[in-house]
């Protein structure tokens, strides 16, 4: 979700406001999802989709 209400106008998610960019750069740090999941209160699924979103958005 994109609100510039909410994180200034960068990408976070709904559920949360959590910055996309915080996900992705504790993943790409080398973080397990599932321990990102449990520090964001997500599923491990969400965490993995996010990741491979945004993987996806930057090919």
């Amino acid at each position: 979700m994109i609100d510039p209400r909410f994180g200034h106008g960068i990408p976070v998610v709904a559920a949360n406001r959590v910055s996309v960019k915080a996900i992705t750069d504790l993943w790409e740090a080398g973080e397990t999802v599932e321990d990102i999941a449990y520090d964001y209160d997500m599923t491990p699924e969400q965490v993995d989709a996010l990741c491979q979103a945004v993987v996806h958005l930057a090919a």
